[in-house]
């Protein structure tokens, strides 16, 4: 019997059917999804402009005397026909949109690195007109508000393409040689503010966000001030706003490139699998100071988490909830960010806080509002007391000294990283993160120094290096303290 079964395991292998052999020994195929406008909610905006192409790839606005197309550049059209001299030396690629062919070892795919858009102007009629792309917003369902790249460092009004490659950069002959290959592309493709349009012309180039996740359903692009006018001293003058919508949606398998299995890298199984929450919260009334308040700095935990599973050699995912749901309460470390105002913490979200701790989940606290006298310190002090009382065992709220774990766990730290008060004479300064500890292990920190907003690299004229550093700490602490 046992001839029989292995005679025919055998068969089956060297048979050719590579579909059993898949199913039995390779994980679940991966959903690919790709970016499409939104023919309905186009639609609501009654305003016959807009139009969606008949291949319902490509969305626009047609004003008659000028035009705007916006399409989505997945990353096989960018490896693929774009660039594809450039997209095939893996990290070491000249693509400066994707990861080309790399393969990430942790995830065993290819993440996407941007999101990428495809603007083409053209004016008809007007003497002139121009375009802004450091004007446009992504905004998606998730909370997310993205602003577009600029080419190059000087004169950015957020974040920059060669600022971004900078930070990414070895000190090699070869990084220098990829840094300038990947820039030129950059300056070549990119859209950028610069000289009008003029009558008869077209202009065409891509804006860059950062990447979407693929839990995202709906988004949005919203260009404000589009130039279609100038007024005698040759200054703008008239402007329309636009907004574009679009939809994720998964890629059908017949669409789907075909990679031979020898050419895939597989899961490194040695890869620690984590995950970590973004707590949604409800607010007292009053003037909410970011459009989603418990996510007020949609750029912070994508960056973290990169530079963490990079570092920790990790498979990461981030989730948002809150305490007590199914995804939160298998998540490593939860995340509250305070925004200016003042979270509804009702005593069912804090008993189940306390069950999160109890199970072995680390919780981080910090602010990201320094504007206006903001109670932050003050309100959460509350909660860790109130958390601190639905807790069976010993417990003290106090200061985190420097050689705790989470100071040394992945790289030793030898004072408090600055925070935004350090960086803001206005500001009063911390020089002390506090903790809430379980017989004696450190289960919720609490920090007024404003991490997250530096971890989002949104302070680009500020070195986080050390910020970031602190925050793998943090990773790297809670994924032990989970183990316990």
């Amino acid at each position: 019997m046992k001839k029989f079964l292995l005679f025919t395991f055998t068969v089956f292998l060297f048979a050719g059917c590579n579909s059993i052999f898949q199913y039995v020994f390779l994980p679940p195929e991966r959903e690919e999804y790709t970016i499409v406008p939104d023919l309905e909610l186009t639609t609501r905006l009654e305003d016959s402009s807009y139009f969606v192409s008949k291949d319902g790839k490509m969305v626009g606005y047609n004003a008659k005397s000028w035009k705007i197309e916006v399409r989505y550049m997945s990353d096989f059209q960018l490896n693929t026909y774009e660039f594809p001299d450039e997209s095939r030396a893996f990290d070491n690629s000249g693509n400066p949109y994707t990861f080309a062919n790399w393969i990430d070892p942790a995830v065993g795919y290819t993440p996407r690195r941007f999101s990428v858009f495809k603007v083409t102007i053209y004016n008809y009629t007007n003497s002139k007109i121009n375009y802004d792309p450091e004007a446009s917003l992504l905004l998606t369902d998730r909370g997310d508000k993205l602003n577009a790249y600029a080419r190059e460092k000087k004169n950015a009004k957020f974040y920059s393409m060669e600022e971004y490659f900078q930070k990414r950069k070895g000190t090699s002959g070869l990084d220098d040689e990829v840094f300038e290959t990947r820039m030129g592309i950059v300056r070549r493709t990119m859209l950028t503010y610069g000289k009008p349009i003029y009558k008869g012309d077209t202009r065409d180039g891509l804006i860059v966000f950062d990447p979407i996740m693929d839990n995202i359903e709906k988004l949005k692009i919203t260009i404000d001030n589009f130039v279609v006018g100038y007024d005698e001293n040759n200054d703008p003058a008239d402007f329309v706003d636009l907004e574009f919508y679009f939809k994720q949606v998964v890629v059908p398998k017949e669409e789907r490139i075909v990679v031979d299995d020898d050419k895939i890298a597989k899961v490194d199984s040695s890869v620690t699998q984590l995950s970590v929450a973004l707590i949604k919260y409800t607010t007292a009334p009053g003037i909410s100071n970011f459009d989603v308040p418990w996510n007020p700095k949609p750029r912070s935990l994508p960056n973290l988490m990169q530079i963490a599973a990079k570092n920790l050699k990790l498979r990461q995912k981030i989730v948002e909830g809150s305490f007590g749901d199914e995804s939160v309460n298998d998540s490593h470390v939860a995340f509250i960010f305070g925004s200016g105002t003042t979270p509804e913490f009702s005593s069912s979200i804090v008993s189940r806080c306390a069950e999160y701790v109890s199970d072995g989940g680390i919780v981080f606290i910090d602010n990201v509002y320094f504007a206006g006298e903001y109670p932050f310190l003050t309100l959460m002090e509350t909660f860790l007391g109130d958390v601190a009382k639905k807790l069976s065992g010993k417990t003290e709220i106090k200061r985190i000294n420097l050689d705790h774990p989470l100071f040394t766990s992945f790289k030793e730290l030898t004072s408090l990283p600055a925070g935004m008060d350090d960086f803001n004479n206005s500001l009063m300064k911390s020089d002390e993160i506090k903790g809430l500890f379980l017989d004696g292990k450190l289960v919720i920190i609490l920090s007024g120094k404003g991490y997250p907003v530096l971890w989002s690299d949104e302070g680009s004229s500020y070195d986080n290096a050390t910020q970031l550093d602190f925050g793998v700490n943090l990773i790297s602490y809670a994924i032990k303290n989970r183990k316990k």
